[in-house]
């Protein structure tokens, strides 16, 4: 006989069959953009149908998921589409290295409101939260001037570009800002916000991201590289984020990077041997990117230097290939925009360096979701968290709470 769970979500925080069997039907209902149904969501999670309905009323009653229509049919009863209730939101933030992004994202992955501010860590902590909070007020405040007041915030989910201790969402010793050192962003923004937080370092959402909307979608084993100041990398290992015993899984303790071939532009630059890097020093700061972008136009000083660091970079990444032995391996970053010969050389010294039977069917790409990724890793992680079977009830506790009559959301 089905056990049917409580319609108040306080009182089945013990029941934990009842909320493991309704996580695993909001888990099967999360990745159809356009909802499932009652079959579908038994396909997925062998559940018997009896436990399906009763799981979908609750979740239903207390406001996470709607019956949203009815499918298609070819023939007989036309099947109800279930789906995340589309007014259910979190904030997704990135914390990089010169600016800040917000965004508000509903439990289906549709984002919207987005803004980003350009600020450099080197602020220092309390300023760049300050105007991240700031920020994240503006875009709730778009979302609900678009989308109406009944939009209902359920959680954050920030990216940092640094190390990370997940348990705690405190940042740990990042190489670049000392001062950025256990800095409780988790925390500050669960507090600032009144709803759960979670806080990880940006490429391990760029992983998450790749896996559920990019390139790495039905990949069990990839590898995201990001270039940016530094190198560093979110491994995917059966389908799930790897972090490791203390979340610094992929930081790598590397020179090589944006920042390293920036500096050996500058030195090019200022010792006049580059007449396209002296120009371009005078009218903005020299980064990887600009270098990228003046080797492709031709220059001979800059294709040097991103060739170096290509090689430098995939003799890197080639180690880790061999030690991971992934089936895909995503690379990302600024400089990697410059052009597809960077990526060229890079896949070039990994295919060269690394044993013949790691890269035999190793795919190496580029990101598919660019400059989103870490945001979109962001909501994802939110997500995730809030409808495990362990957080579960605590979610369909505080919605219920926050649209209680009368209480303002």
């Amino acid at each position: 006989m089905t056990k049917p769970m409580a319609s108040n979500a306080d009182s089945f925080k013990s029941d934990s069959g009842a909320i493991a069997s309704a996580a695993a039907v909001v888990a099967a209902i999360r990745p159809l953009p356009d909802g499932a149904s009652r079959a579908e969501v038994g396909s997925t999670t062998g559940l018997s149908k009896a436990v399906i309905s009763e799981r979908v009323r609750a979740l239903v009653d207390a406001g996470l998921l709607q019956e949203a229509g009815e499918f298609g049919s070819s023939g007989g009863r036309r099947a109800t589409r279930i789906r995340l209730r589309p007014d259910r939101v979190v904030f997704a933030a990135e914390i990089a290295m010169t600016h800040v992004r917000a965004a508000v994202v509903n439990l289906g992955g549709e984002i919207l409101a987005d803004g980003k501010l350009s600020i450099s860590m080197r602020e220092g902590p309390d300023i760049v939260l300050h105007e991240l909070e700031q920020l994240m007020d503006r875009e709730l405040a778009r979302a609900r001037e678009r989308f109406g007041d009944g939009l209902v915030l359920c959680g954050t989910g920030v990216g940092i570009a640094g190390p990370v201790e997940f348990t705690t969402g405190r940042t740990v010793h990042p190489p670049v800002h000392p001062d950025w050192h256990d800095q409780p962003v988790r925390d500050r923004l669960a507090i600032r916000f009144g709803v759960p937080a979670w806080a990880d370092n940006e490429v391990n959402l760029m992983a998450l991201a790749e896996q559920s909307l990019g390139a790495g979608i039905g990949v069990a084993d990839s590898l995201v590289v990001k270039i940016g100041s530094w190198v560093g990398a979110g491994l995917i290992s059966n389908g799930r984020l790897h972090r490791g015993a203390q979340g610094s899984a992929g930081s790598l303790a590397t020179t090589a990077g944006g920042d390293d071939i920036a500096a050996r532009a500058e030195l090019i630059a200022l010792s006049g041997q580059s007449q396209a890097l002296a120009r371009a020093a005078r009218d903005r700061p020299i980064t990887a990117q600009v270098v990228a972008e003046l080797a492709q136009l031709g220059d001979r000083d800059c294709r040097t230097i991103i060739d170096d660091a290509a090689l430098d970079i995939g003799s890197l990444v080639s180690v880790i290939v061999d030690f991971f032995n992934p089936a895909l391996l995503v690379v990302t970053g600024g400089v990697t925009s410059g052009g597809g010969e960077f990526l060229a050389r890079i896949r070039e010294t990994i295919y060269r360096k690394s044993l013949a039977l790691a890269t035999r069917d190793l795919r190496i790409v580029p990101s598919e979701l660019g400059a989103d990724a870490a945001v979109r890793g962001a909501a994802v992680m939110a997500v995730d968290e809030l409808t495990t079977p362990a957080m579960l009830a605590d979610t369909l506790g505080r919605l219920a709470r926050a649209v209680a009559p009368g209480r303002v959301k």
